[in-house]
C-alpha cells in the first residue's frame, strides 16, 4: 500500500519540530493520533524511521532517506496545487469547440473576440457542421447544442430559450393569402421539416393551449437553412426559430404567420463530457456563454417591437 499524502505531512511535521505534540498542534492533531501515524508508516515499510528518547525524536538513518526523497514529492504536489490554482484564476490551452453552422456563425463566432480579450492564454478551435459530433470519442471539450439531449455521458447546461415560430414570405403570402387560423393551413403550401417525429403534424401552441393540425407541401428537408431559403423564395409557410429566421424577419423577407401561435420552445445547451473535476477552461467557458446567451437571447431582443409577437 502506498503512503498517503497526509501521512507524510504528519511525518515531516515531526521532523520539524522533532516533537509529537509540537507537530500535533500545528496540524490540530492528537499527540497520540499523530504518534500512531508515524508507527502506521513505519509498519507499513517494515523499518523504524523515528528514534524515541525521553529527551526528543530524532532520524534513523532510513528515516533520513525517506524525508529526503518524499520532501521533493510535497514540494512537487504543492507546485501542481499552485499551477491548478493559477489555472483556474487564468483558463490557458486550447478549448476544443463545437456548434451548429448557422448558429455558430450568427452567434459563437461574434462572441470570440471578447471570449479570447477576457482570457488571453486560452486558444479556440471552433468546428462548425451540422453532423452530430461525438464529444467523448472525437476529443471535443464543449459543443452548444439546440434541442433535446440524449447521452448520459454528457453534462448540458441551459443557456437560453429557442423560440419556432410560423413564417412566410410576403410574396406567398400575397398569392395565397394570409391564413386567419391553423385550420386554413391545410390549405396552405408548408416548407416540411423532417427533423420532427411527425413532420406533416405541427402541434403549436396557442390561446387555448396545444392545437394539431396536418400539413403538406411540395417541399421537405432536415436542414434550417434550406427550411428558411425556401420559405424566403415564396414556396410555403414553414416552422422557424427566431435565431435563424430572425435577420429575414427585420429585413422583410420573412414575416410572422399566426402570431399567436407558436411551436414548443427546446433550449439552447453548453454541452460538455461529465467529469467530477471540470477543466478551468471548460468551467470558464461556458460560465461565459451562460452569461452572454441569457433569456431573453440577443436575437430576440432584436425583433422587440419590430415582429408581432415580441414585445
Amino acid at each position: 500500500m502506498i503512503t498517503e499524502t497526509q501521512e507524510l505531512v504528519v511525518f515531516h511535521a515531526v521532523v520539524k519540530h522533532a516533537s509529537y505534540v509540537k507537530a500535533a498542534e500545528e496540524l490540530s492533531l492528537s499527540a497520540s493520533g499523530v504518534s500512531r501515524i508515524v508507527t502506521r508508516i513505519e509498519e507499513r515499510l517494515g523499518v523504524r524511521l523515528v528514534q524515541r528518547t525521553t529527551r526528543k525524536l530524532s532520524l534513523t538513518e532510513a528515516g533520513s532517506a525517506f524525508y529526503a526523497r518524499t520532501s521533493q514529492i510535497l514540494m512537487d504536489l504543492a507546485e501542481a496545487e499552485a499551477e491548478v490554482q493559477e489555472t483556474q484564476l487564468h483558463p490557458r490551452g486550447t478549448l476544443r469547440m463545437s456548434a451548429s453552422i448557422v448558429f455558430g456563425q450568427l452567434y459563437v463566432a461574434p462572441l470570440l473576440d471578447q471570449l479570447l480579450s477576457r482570457f488571453p492564454e486560452l486558444s479556440v478551435e471552433l468546428n462548425l457542421g451540422n453532423r452530430f459530433v461525438d464529444l467523448i470519442e472525437e476529443g471535443v471539450d464543449l459543443a452548444i447544442r439546440i434541442g433535446s439531449l440524449g447521452d448520459s455521458r454528457l453534462v448540458a447546461r441551459r443557456l437560453c430559450t429557442n423560440k419556432r415560430i410560423l413564417v412566410a414570405s410576403p410574396s406567398y403570402l400575397e398569392r395565397r393569402g394570409t391564413p386567419k387560423s391553423v385550420d386554413d393551413l391545410r390549405e396552405h403550401d408548408c416548407v416540411v421539416f423532417t427533423g420532427f417525429s411527425k413532420p406533416r403534424e405541427w402541434k403549436l401552441l396557442g390561446p387555448k393551449g396545444t392545437v394539431t393540425v396536418a400539413v403538406s407541401g411540395r417541399v421537405t428537408t432536415n436542414n434550417v437553412e434550406v427550411l428558411t431559403s425556401t420559405a424566403k423564395h415564396g414556396h410555403g409557410i414553414t416552422v422557424g426559430a427566431t435565431l435563424s429566421v430572425g435577420p429575414a424577419l427585420l429585413s422583410g423577407e420573412l414575416v410572422r404567420v399566426l402570431p399567436d401561435y407558436e411551436f414548443e420552445p427546446t433550449a439552447v445547451f453548453a454541452v460538455f463530457p461529465s467529469s467530477r473535476q471540470l477543466s478551468s477552461k471548460v468551467r470558464a467557458t461556458v460560465d461565459f456563454f451562460a452569461e452572454n446567451l441569457k433569456d431573453p437571447p440577443s436575437w430576440d431582443r432584436s425583433l422587440s417591437g419590430r415582429v408581432e409577437g415580441f414585445p
